[in-house]
């Protein structure tokens, strides 16, 4: 069995490596894109981001469902597809505007792909090691938030920005022929080959972008001006609707079913809670970096990377240690670390440059608690969903993540802007925050099921 597996895993993680590394290597050429058309503004630009992250969560409910009624494989191979188009169109952008388009087309592909690699993955494991299948998930996401920074450096330093867009197209075509040729096809079950509900897709689209585009946006508008309040209204009738029209469609976008369960919600609360910390952390240490202790841009990024590398050699022993310890005990011990590594920055980084004995120690607690969080939380997600809704599952603990990590890296933005960026005790304000959601996370982590509740209902 393992051989059988080897070439389609190594064909997933390399479909998921290639959705994690592109955030990265977009934000290191962001500086040369505003300078290849400066006739646009920042706020303009910034759409490069905004765009993709809000187009990419939308995106990730819908990819679930559709997989579900339509088998993973073929969904995954649409999606992979569209982002392979988005990045050249991307490359070959002659203006602001086409770019920023070619970034929302890209975002609707990644968020395809992201959680129907891991849909497609864990078929390939029995129940009792679907924490393997996870650690190696997300041991591909975390070689690419590794390695992303210094490669997209490397590239633009040599090239320029288009080289970033360019370099997804040997590697997405290699994976897309891969993903064609390897991996099997499961059909959904006959029940499930119904239309899904067209107008729900529209409503999902809304009810999760409505608000990303209000929390996005409102360092512009202003966090209470007119824009946000009334996309934060719109967005809050449009979930309302989406939320009714799901419980009575009789083949709804996403299975609100889904979510009964009493693990399956704390462990996608858990999920969102850690989505709020995990991506604004790094950036909060980068900008205290280099706003704090004066370091380049170049060497913060090397400064907080052993985190990075902390995560890719712990997911898969996280995995592993999951179908022992249970999802429960594995999560307590990822968040106390990451509380832990914030709270140690919050009282010690403002004692003057010491990155030895202060951020290289955090960062590296923080990325072991993060690999063995999301570890642990992915595999509570979808334990108690079955096989026949798993791509539904694991776009629902994808989604709860990218959630957070709009809200988070919005509100850090927002809070470190002006002259707070020089201000040591802004940083630790947001350190101290951050050691209160870790709180929040244990609460919802403390009532998933224990080892041997998990194990009877995976006899059952």
């Amino acid at each position: 069995m393992a051989g059988s597996r080897a070439l389609p895993l190594a064909v997933l993680c390399g479909s998921a490596f290639l959705g994690a590394i592109d955030v990265q290597l977009a934000n290191i050429a962001f500086p040369d894109i505003l300078r290849s058309f400066p006739g646009s503004s920042l706020p303009e630009l910034s759409w490069v981001f905004n765009g993709y992250a809000i187009v990419f969560t939308a995106a990730l409910l819908p990819a679930g469902g559709l997989a579900d009624r339509f088998g993973a494989r073929r969904v995954f191979l649409t999606g992979l597809a569209v982002f392979v188009v988005g990045a050249a169109l991307c490359a070959v952008a002659p203006s602001a505007g086409t770019l920023i388009a070619a970034r929302v087309v890209q975002g609707v592909g990644g968020g395809v792909i992201t959680p129907l690699t891991l849909a497609l993955i864990l078929p390939y494991y029995p129940q009792e090691r679907r924490g393997t299948a996870i650690g190696l998930w997300s041991a591909a996401q975390s070689v690419a938030t590794a390695s992303g920074p210094s490669l997209g450096g490397m590239l633009v330093g040599v090239w320029d920005w288009r080289t970033v867009f360019f370099l997804h197209l040997p590697v997405g075509l290699a994976v897309l022929a891969g993903a064609w040729r390897i991996v099997p096809r499961r059909e959904p079950e006959a029940a499930a080959s119904r239309l899904p509900d067209i107008a729900g897709l529209f409503l999902l689209v809304g009810a999760i972008g409505l608000p990303s585009l209000a929390i996005v946006q409102s360092d512009a508008w202003g966090p209470v001006g007119p824009g946000t309040i009334a996309a934060l209204a719109a967005g809050v009738v449009v979930t309302v609707l989406f939320v009714r029209r799901a419980r009575t469609h009789p083949a709804p976008i996403v299975d609100l079913g889904a979510l009964r369960a009493r693990g399956t919600q704390r462990a996608n609360l858990a999920m969102f809670l850690v989505g709020l910390v995990m991506f604004a952390l790094p950036l909060a240490n980068i900008l205290f970096l280099t706003g704090i202790w004066g370091y380049s841009v170049a060497a913060a990024g090397l400064a907080v990377t052993p985190g990075a590398l902390a995560q890719v050699l712990t997911a898969p022993l996280a995995g592993r240690l999951a179908a022992r310890t249970g999802h429960r005990a594995l999560a307590l011990c990822g968040v106390a670390l990451l509380a832990f590594a914030t709270s140690y920055l919050a009282f010690a980084a403002g004692g003057g440059r010491a990155y030895l004995t202060v951020v290289l120690p955090a960062v590296v607690l923080a990325g072991v608690g993060v690999a063995v969080l999301i570890t642990s939380l992915s595999g509570a997600a979808v334990a108690e969903i079955p096989p026949a809704r798993l791509a539904t599952g694991t776009a629902l603990s994808v989604t709860s993540r990218a959630c957070g990590a709009v809200i988070g890296v919005s509100a850090l933005v927002l809070v470190l802007s002006g002259d707070r960026l020089g201000v040591v005790g802004a940083y630790q304000g947001v350190w101290l925050t951050m050691v209160g959601i870790c709180a929040l996370v244990a609460v919802a982590a403390a009532g998933l099921r224990a080892p041997r509740a998990e194990s009877a209902a995976q006899r059952a």
